[in-house]
């Protein structure tokens, strides 16, 4: 069954992406599904009439009417018509078909093996488990809806070879597709217990859509049915068509939409558009499932809940954005409650979740959600789904514990009628077959059961002089089968147990009953007396024989078949794994080419989705989930990202990639010390072949942060190791200079720039940020020197030319030069004086502060005196010069003015001595 639900998977995936090819034409998403519904109505009108719908009910009704038949022809035309129907963007799911699929290759390898009527029943719900595994990739929970669902009976006989079939179909699935989750979703943490209150808000909205898809489902399937035959095979196009109406506006609509689930699931989808979804979802399901296409309701009452789930957690998010978690979560429980409230099944809803995603920290909101989903949608809709579409095809299965082993049915003690009554004979004819043991008999019209006379009615009408009158004058005429009981209508099924029928006779004072089939009640198959029953149990008479095993003959050729059978599945999972390993294998690595190019192009949206399909084809390969995770990252999809990355990290906790990943994750939330730690470890992890520009990246991004977080000193210290490992790379070493000067370690770029100009001495760029270090330092010389060789090398750097310049004109202001006489002295503390109380002024008119200054300025002082009176001039400057900075608040160093930024620089600089 794996193999089966394998290329169920690869053929509707592969045929939907040649159907809607990227940037396809609108016209296709009207056209292909209408067309495609078409042709498969078709096939499913005049050769598969039993592959319509999703295939459960039609299994049940196989399990519990057929002794277990489906035909080889159904097999077929359910896997190729649900295959076209799904690739074509009919909004159903494959896993309800799978389940039939699954059901049917038991039952025709069941028949060929020669295994007996009841070998074959226990086969069906094995196969049927096997395909539930496959299809949602859920071992424990396609055990659970096996019992709980097609089986109804959690302690059912056969429960360890459902086990065994799952486990085997499971381990099959993924040695061909690998061990992935069906979805990725970030992980839960509860915010506060009011949360609880919106996941109870979110379970009675699950309830209300729950009955809205069934009784919806219903009503269109009910009036599609009241169309006259002839109709039937163009119905299904009718749901093709609408679809694609829908589909032509909101393309989201067609298909399955697992992707969107994804979206939904990892809280990148917007209120309107998953508001919109859950609408359109609902009615595109139910109109392609009522009109007969092939398809199941799983997989869209899955995307259904998903959306309402985000539609409702967004709104909690609004409202309470400090109360509430992640949308995602809401999301996920949605799929629960949507589940639970339409197939009824609220274990197996709940163990699906979790098996799907793996995530077991949400189960106490899943339970909580799921509960309320189901009790509101029992209350308001009695029959569940499968059985309500069972009684619109005329079928009436058992309920209730099915199985008990050992349990006496009334198969065991059922006989053939012998001698029948008409409805034409009288009722003197029918007093000669009745007696005491005897009371009841069934009455036929026409091979048709019309009902059961009884003794006492006989009786009555002898002793009131009827004897002539006719046994059909005693019973309804023209009772429809749907309103006939077992009341109005006493009877039995073969598969109901003993007891039942002793409370039936008790019930309807006959101790004979009619024995009838579950799809017409009115097909007699024998008739069971109280006699008969006793019998049974060997309470009068001997007790009665078993039936013949048939089977003990075919038990002969069973080993050597299974044998076989079992040396062509392995044959066939080896040369499957290894074509389909190889196909897939080889258009993910097209996508993830694509998703590189498209990712350089800064095109990240379409890089992103590249890369999920690269994802999906190969879902074991490290490579294309760290290339998603990243492209996440860069598209700001931190949640999801996160949860890809993590799960590489799980694995390999040196991934220097997914540990830089993580660290921009971080980074991007304000989270510093944390981020720092995942930076440090990316830079001493594992980095592939050809990754070295990439690491040395992270250490920029790494002292980014650091300086960001005014952490300067340890920047500084990433950007001195990061300048150790560049060797001989002087483009790196030059971009590590500069960030150091702008992290305000001009001593450690100059060495820096340093080593770059000992290694190559025509660098133009290297000696000017040698330069500028220089110049932050006040080395006014070293810098000039470093200038003047950056312009013999680059003469047109205009840049170096204007710190040339100032440098200048610093060194022509500097009053402490070496070998200054004093009129030359005086001359520049002077200027200084002057320069500072025009600036002074500029800021703080008429303040008297700037008086002696100014009268220092206009002192004409005799050559003796110049020494000291530059002195004086240099102490008023640099006191003029601090009480504008309190006055005034401090001066940019580098000031618009050249002259200016000259003044500052020297005024700064005696300041501080």
């Amino acid at each position: 069954m794996g193999l089966v639900v394998a290329a169920f998977i690869y053929v509707t995936e592969d045929l939907g992406a040649r159907m809607y090819p990227a940037g396809g034409a609108a016209w296709r998403r009207v056209l292909i599904p209408t067309g495609g519904a078409l042709i498969t109505g078709y096939l499913l009108w005049r050769f598969f009439p039993n592959a319509r719908g999703s295939g459960i009910p039609q299994t049940k009704a196989a399990l519990f009417l057929r002794d277990g038949f489906i035909s080889l022809r159904t097999v077929l035309g359910k896997f190729g018509c649900c295959s076209a129907s799904l690739a074509s963007g009919i909004a159903l799911g494959r896993e309800g078909p799978s389940v039939q699929v699954g059901a049917g290759i038991a039952s025709v390898l069941g028949r060929r093996l020669g295994l007996g009527p009841h070998r074959i029943r226990e086969l069906l719900p094995v196969g049927a488990a096997a395909a539930v595994a496959a299809a949602f990739n859920t071992p424990v929970s396609a055990v659970l809806f096996t019992l709980e669902e097609v089986m109804g009976d959690l302690h059912a006989p056969v429960l360890g070879s459902i086990v065994l079939g799952s486990a085997t179909s499971w381990v099959t699935l993924h040695l061909l597709l690998g061990d992935e989750p069906l979805f990725h979703v970030p992980s839960y943490q509860l915010v506060s217990p009011i949360e609880f209150i919106t996941y109870a808000v979110l379970g009675i909205a699950g309830g209300l859509v729950s009955v809205a898809f069934v009784k919806l489902l219903l009503g269109i399937r009910k009036y599609c049915k009241s169309l006259p035959r002839s109709t039937e095979w163009l119905q299904p196009a009718m749901g093709g068509l609408a679809v694609g109406l829908m589909g032509w506006f909101v393309p989201d609509v067609l298909g399955v939409g697992y992707g969107h689930v994804s979206e939904a699931l990892n809280g990148q989808m917007t209120l309107e558009v998953i508001a919109l979804l859950v609408v359109l979802k609902l009615l595109a399901t139910t109109s392609c499932y009522g009109t007969g296409n092939a398809g199941g309701i799983f997989g869209p009452s899955l995307f259904i809940g998903a959306m309402l789930g985000g539609a409702v957690g967004t709104v909690a998010h609004q409202l309470l954005p400090d109360f509430t978690g992640g949308v995602g979560a809401y999301a996920l429980v949605g799929m629960g409650a949507l589940f639970a409230g339409i197939v009824r099944v609220p274990l197996t809803s709940v163990i699906m979740i979790f098996e799907m995603t793996r995530d077991y920290s949400i189960i106490v909101p899943l339970m909580i959600a799921n509960l309320i989903s189901f009790y509101i949608s029992y209350r308001l809709q009695k029959e569940p789904i499968y059985e309500a579409l069972q009684h619109q095809d005329g079928l009436h299965l058992p309920s209730g514990l099915r199985y008990r082993q050992g349990l006496l049915i009334v198969s065991d003690a059922a006989v053939a009628p012998g001698s029948v009554l008409t409805r034409s004979d009288r009722v003197e004819d029918a007093l000669k077959i009745l007696d005491a043991d005897r009371n009841g008999w069934p009455v036929m019209d026409g091979g048709r059961l019309a009902g059961t006379i009884a003794l006492a009615q006989v009786e009555k009408e002898i002793a009131e002089g009827h004897a002539e009158r006719g046994l059909g004058e005693l019973l309804p005429v023209d009772v429809p089968n749907p309103l006939l009981t077992s009341e109005n209508f006493p009877h039995l099924h073969m598969d109901h147990p003993l007891d039942m029928a002793l409370r039936r006779m008790a019930r309807s004072k006959l101790n004979l009953l009619p024995v009838v089939g579950r799809a017409d009640i009115r097909d007699l198959k024998g008739v069971v007396s109280l006699q008969d029953i006793l019998e049974a149990y060997g309470v009068a008479g001997e007790k009665r024989a078993p039936h013949a095993d048939s089977e003990e003959i075919a038990s002969r050729r069973l080993v050597p078949g299974v044998i076989a059978a079992g040396l062509a599945v392995v044959l066939v999972i080896g040369f499957l794994n290894y074509y389909y390993r190889s196909a897939r294998s080889d258009r993910a690595e097209q996508y993830y080419k694509t998703g590189n190019q498209l990712l350089q192009q800064d095109r990240d949206d379409e890089a992103v989705q590249q890369y999920r399909d690269a994802l999906s084809a190969a879902p074991g390969n490290s490579q294309y989930r760290l290339a998603l995770g990243l492209a996440l990252v860069k598209d700001k999809h931190l949640a999801e990202a996160s949860v890809y990355l993590s799960a590489l990290l799980k694995r390999d906790p040196e991934n220097a990639l997914a540990n830089l990943g993580e660290a921009r994750i971080l980074a991007t939330e304000g989270k510093i010390a944390d981020a720092v730690k995942l930076y440090r470890r990316a830079i001493d992890g594992t980095w592939p072949a050809g990754q070295e520009q990439t690491r040395i990246q992270t250490r920029f991004e790494a002292a980014a942060l650091l300086e960001k977080g005014g952490l300067k000193m340890q920047a500084v210290a990433e950007l001195l190791a990061a300048s150790g490992t560049a060797a001989r790379d002087t483009t790196r070493k030059k971009k590590i200079g500069q960030l150091l000067l702008s992290y305000g370690a001009p001593r450690e770029a100059a060495d820096v720039f340093r080593d770059v100009v000992r290694t190559d001495d025509r660098d133009a760029e290297a000696y000017a940020g040698l330069g500028e270090a220089e110049l932050a330092l006040e080395n006014y010389p070293e810098a000039r020197d470093a200038f003047q060789k950056g312009l013999a090398r680059n003469p047109s750097d205009e840049t170096s030319k204007k710190q040339l310049g100032l440098i200048d004109r610093v060194l022509a202001l500097d009053p402490n030069a070496r070998g200054l006489r004093a009129a030359a002295r005086y001359e520049r503390s002077k200027e200084l004086l002057q320069a500072e109380i025009m600036r002074f002024d500029q800021c703080q008119p008429g303040n008297k502060i700037a008086d002696a200054a100014k009268q220092a300025v206009a002192s004409n002082p005799r050559r003796a005196e110049l020494e000291d009176s530059a002195d004086r001039n240099l102490a008023l400057a640099e006191n003029l010069w601090k009480q504008g900075q309190k006055l005034c608040g401090a001066r940019p160093t580098q000031a618009p003015n050249p002259n200016d930024e000259a003044i500052e620089r020297v005024l700064a600089r005696l300041a501080r001595q």
